[in-house]
């Protein structure tokens, strides 16, 4: 009987590490490897189930990269996150279909959003092209009770929506400003407070409505958060397949 194989993961990996990986797996002698691209909405067969549900239904679709040994047979390897979404299904001995998707080039716009400051870029390919920061003030707290209290609570609402309409309005004009398509939009900062600037604010071209999976994790908006999100962009979260 089959040993079960485990999951460990997901590691979060450039695209040029990953690159770097494929050429490793290549210069094993004696083994061939199967790559898989399977679009959004697929299901995996029964040597993919130790994956966890995060991969089991993403929304990118997945890349399953398995060894062919003499010996051992087929044995699943690798498990990819893609960072962009797969638009072509297939199935190769060699990675050369891995390799013209992430070699495909991607513009995206970045906002980086938590109360108080705020960091909106275009990226083409990897590569930071526009950048602008900023910030307003928002009071984070208010340690009196009755009228006081409710008085603060509608100041503060007034400076947060101040400051979605201020990172709105330049990134709206930043965006629309931009020679080029804008295929995705990048969001990074505190989950709640971007749900509400993105019902709050009207992006151009329905940016809104082509939010990359993953949410970039952000202490404090700016050109450093920034260059983290560009690299998050181009990143795939690997999941390692072995007994």
């Amino acid at each position: 009987m089959p040993t079960e194989l485990t999951a460990t993961g997901p590691k979060l990996t450039h695209r040029s590490t990953l690159l770097e990986r494929l050429v490793d797996f290549e210069s094993e002698l004696g083994v061939e490897f199967v790559v898989e691209m399977h679009l959004p909405g697929y299901s995996l067969g029964e040597k993919w189930a130790s994956l966890p549900k995060s991969a089991q239904d993403y929304d990118n679709g997945i890349i399953v990269i398995s060894s062919v040994d003499p010996v051992a047979g087929v044995q699943p390897r690798l498990a990819l996150l893609p960072p962009f979404p797969i638009t072509d299904a297939s199935e190769a001995h060699s990675f050369e279909y891995l390799r013209a998707f992430d070699a495909k080039p991607h513009t995206i716009a970045i906002i980086l959003l938590r109360l108080g400051h705020w960091a909106v870029g275009i990226a083409e390919d990897g590569e930071l092209v526009v950048t602008k920061t900023g910030s307003r003030y928002v009071k984070n707290q208010h340690r009196k009770g009755g009228q006081s209290s409710n008085r603060f609570r509608r100041g503060r609402e007034k400076w947060i929506r101040e400051l979605f309409d201020q990172a709105g309005e330049v990134a709206s004009a930043r965006f629309r400003d931009y020679p080029g398509h804008l295929e995705f939009l990048k969001l990074g900062g505190d989950r709640v407070v971007l749900g509400q600037f993105i019902k709050r604010i009207k992006l151009p071209d329905r940016l809104g409505d082509r939010v990359l999976q993953n949410r970039v994790a952000v202490d404090q908006p700016g050109r450093k958060a920034l260059d983290d999100a560009v690299r998050d962009s181009w990143s795939y979260r690997i999941f390692e397949l072995g007994e």
